[in-house]
Order: C-alpha cells, then structure tokens, then sequence
C-alpha cells in the first residue's frame, strides 16, 4: 500500500471552511503520481502508461482547515487491460476516514492512441500494491 502525504492549499477550500469537494479528485491523481513515480520512467507525457476511465467517490466527513492528511493507494482489482485503484483519504493524527475512492485505469498507448493488454512488467509492479 502507497501512502501519500497530502498538503492542504488554501485554494482547496471552499465558502463553507471545508475541502471542496472537487479536490479530492486531485488528490487521487496525486496518489496515482505517486505510484507513476515509484514503478515507471517517465520522461515524456506520453510515456504514462494508461488512461483514466472512471472515478467513484463516496465522501465520509469534511477535512477541515488544518487537518493534516494522506491518501493509502492499493491495487484492488487486474484485469487484461484495466486495473483498479483503490484509495483511502484519512487523517494523519486520528486516522478517520474522510473519503473511499475507487478508479479504474487502462493500459494505454498514447503514441499508438490505443489500448494494450498489460504487460507482463507492468502487471508485476500493479501485483506489488495489490491487497
């Protein structure tokens, strides 16, 4: 499981004092970065290797201003050309949830615009994280 430090920005917030709930999604991709960093070699923008296809959210209590927290990314599921993600948001000092996410990414080839079954290498780095 990847865990990954998340710092709070001011524009994050919304009207209300609470984390709009938009940058959750950021927070996910910066999750999803985090993996990219540690398994690939990226150089090039098209040198990641897949495309997100879905996103699914369910929110469970507001992160305040303040708060300090961090996103725990596994690998849930591996198919022959997707796989998903899962995600925990939680708070650093009690560890409550703040948000379940799920995503569901396609091995991609964006030179060749197409999907690709996953490779045996990559497919080694996804069964590392996966619970």
């Amino acid at each position: 499981m990847i865990q990954t430090d998340i710092q709070i920005r001011f524009n994050d917030m919304d009207p209300m004092r609470r984390v709009n709930n938009s940058s959750y999604s950021t927070y996910l991709e910066l999750a999803r970065l985090d993996f990219c960093n540690r398994y690939l070699s990226v150089s090039e923008l098209e040198d990641i290797p897949f495309v997100l296809a879905r996103v699914e959210m369910d929110l469970k209590a507001s992160v305040l201003p303040g708060a300090s927290i961090f996103v725990e990314t596994w690998v849930s599921s591996i198919g022959t050309t997707s796989w998903e993600f899962s995600y925990s948001i939680r708070n650093k000092k009690t560890n409550e949830l703040y948000v379940s996410a799920k995503t569901v990414q396609v091995y991609f080839d964006y030179r060749a615009k197409s999907k690709k079954p996953i490779p045996p290498d990559f497919l080694k780095s996804l069964e590392k994280e996966s619970l």
